[in-house]
């Protein structure tokens, strides 16, 4: 690949290591981080040296680990506050999951996972352990394989690759997962994940696509396999969720 004169490489290495800690991951090593990353040990260290300097990492309950501070979540808010099309799916989205005892999630790529904007979930179905903020992987998710869909070819075939080198022991059925999902998408507007992502879970996915194209994001609904049947996913709430999707497309205007 030509090299980017652009592209400050040591900029990019610094947001992968904040990348690394989620709900699941709150406090990391050194050597865990660099795991992560695939970076040496000493690059890693001088990241954090360098994060923790300018305010974005502390130490952990154990010193020796360290934890993203308040001025993450600041940098955060401000993404929140800007959420328009979030706000607007949620009353829709609650309504949505009362009716047929489901979940319904809103989120955007962050490199390989989709980030959760917004959750609404009726009182009455199988909890997850998923929130805003939760990251679930692009290719094993319907919010994410439907986010897939929607992107241009070129684009598509640009993240099918990172994938591949990311899960090369799974590439094989996360392909052909994909395959599915696109080929299912341009047939029916939708794309289905039965208990792919979770063994007990069936849920379906829509992308939401700005008029220009340009900004795509994606909402699934879903529930307990034993409640949400594909019968039921591929009837009613498909055509309440492209309903959603063909609302909420009006505000992706940024």
């Amino acid at each position: 690949m030509k090299e980017d004169r652009h592209f400050v490489t040591a900029l990019a290495r610094g947001l992968d290591v904040l990348r690394c800690f989620s709900a699941e991951r709150m406090e990391l090593g050194t050597t865990d981080i660099a795991r992560l990353i695939g970076l040496s040990q000493s690059t890693v260290w001088r990241l954090c040296y360098t994060l923790q300097k300018a305010g974005y990492l502390v130490p952990g309950n154990d010193p020796e680990r360290l934890r993203v501070s308040p001025g993450v979540l600041a940098l955060g808010c401000v993404c929140l506050s800007q959420r328009g099309v979030t706000e607007v799916a949620l009353p829709h989205m609650a309504e949505i999951a009362n009716r047929f005892h489901s979940s319904l999630s809103i989120a955007a790529r962050d490199g390989l996972q989709m980030i959760i904007m917004g959750r609404e979930t009726a009182p009455t179905v199988l909890k997850l352990n998923f929130h805003v903020g939760s990251a679930l992987r692009i290719e094993r998710s319907a919010v994410g394989c439907a986010y897939m869909a929607a992107i241009g070819e070129e684009e598509r075939e640009r993240l099918m690759e990172e994938i591949a080198r990311a899960y090369p022991s799974d590439w094989e059925e996360n392909r052909r997962y994909i395959q599915e999902s696109v080929r299912m998408y341009r047939e029916h507007g939708y794309v289905l994940n039965l208990r792919w992502y979770h063994p007990d879970v069936n849920a379906l996915g829509v992308p939401v696509v700005s008029p220009n194209g340009k900004r795509v994001v994606a909402i699934n609904c879903g529930g307990a396999s034993s409640v949400i049947s594909r019968d039921k996913l591929e009837g009613p709430i498909a055509q309440v969720m492209k309903d959603l999707a063909s609302k909420l497309s009006t505000m992706m205007m940024f």
